[in-house]
């Protein structure tokens, strides 16, 4: 997120930090990146240490689940993962009110201008690795009501200064919502879960890290089992020639599509001020209702 928290401060932060994972830090800095969650450079004595991560209660990540994620990734034993740390009690997660604290080390390098030619390659290794005992097994996220749940949102007021343009938006394609849908709940009878491998779920260039002379694969929040093409989505979406099930990476579109659909017209029309995140968060929904499906032009 590009704001800070309203709900938490930095001295909280540091608080959090210094009791689970780092006595000695001394200084935190928030920092505006990422999307959905907020996150603060760590410093001891003047040197960026940890960056610590606050994750807020949503369907898509709850404690429970980040908490698997995060033990799951640091177990797989690639070297590749950039993961979590284990706060001094063993776990890798810690509540603050209603939001999820974890920590990484601090990692300086950047992020590729485009994706890395051998993102193939470390998703293949990834796919082949066992899974740990961990790792959770892969659930759709879309209520099959969807279309009702939307159209039932679309009658409540949206008074906030961007909620005019997005319900205006979501009136205009909502009967393509609705089927895209139903395409869905036909596609998800479709996977195995005998087939279901480690995956990522967002392995795009935003959680690809150059740094120490090597590709880094960061941001494990969203590992479960799954089919490979949760994965194999953004390699097709980038137009990479992989091996893949036609119909399971149009489930992971869908997915991904319907579930970021439904998350920001929740977001718009309920309260907001029109701020950096806010505006974020209308372009989402814009792309999300507008964009070809991947393999479409």
């Amino acid at each position: 997120m590009l704001e800070r928290p309203p709900d938490v401060t930095d001295d909280e932060v540091l608080a959090v930090v210094r009791r689970h994972w780092e006595p000695r830090a001394d200084a935190v800095k928030h920092l505006a990146v990422g999307w959905g969650a907020h996150h603060w450079r760590v410093e001891v004595q003047g040197e960026p240490t940890l960056f610590a991560t606050l994750d807020p209660d949503l369907p898509r990540h709850t404690q429970a689940s980040l908490e698997a994620a995060y033990a799951s990734a640091a177990a797989l034993g690639l070297d590749f993962v950039w993961p979590s740390l284990p706060t001094a009690g063993g776990a890798f997660t810690v509540p603050v009110g209603a939001r999820t604290a974890s920590v990484t080390r601090w990692l300086d390098g950047r992020r590729p201008d485009e994706s890395v030619a051998e993102l193939p390659d470390l998703l293949a290794e990834l796919h082949r690795t066992p899974a740990p005992s961990t790792a959770r097994r892969w659930a759709t996220e879309i209520d099959p009501a969807l279309p009702v749940l939307l159209r039932e949102l679309l009658q409540r007021p949206w008074d906030g200064p961007l909620g005019s343009s997005a319900r205006e938006l979501l009136v205009e394609h909502l009967t393509a919502v609705g089927g895209w849908a139903r395409e869905h709940a036909r596609l998800l009878d479709l996977a195995d879960p005998a087939t279901y491998v480690v995956t990522h779920g967002e392995p795009h260039v935003r959680n690809q890290w150059l740094a120490r002379g090597r590709t880094w694969l960061i941001d494990w929040e969203s590992l479960v089992l799954a089919p490979r093409e949760r994965d194999l989505a953004t390699l097709v979406h980038e137009g990479r020639d992989v091996d893949h099930d036609p119909q399971m990476v149009r489930l992971f579109d869908l997915e991904w599509r319907l579930s970021e659909i439904w998350s920001f017209a929740q977001w718009l029309q309920g309260p907001h001020t029109g701020d950096t995140d806010d505006h974020t968060a209308l372009g989402g929904l814009t792309e999300e209702l507008t964009r070809a499906h991947f393999g479409e032009r």
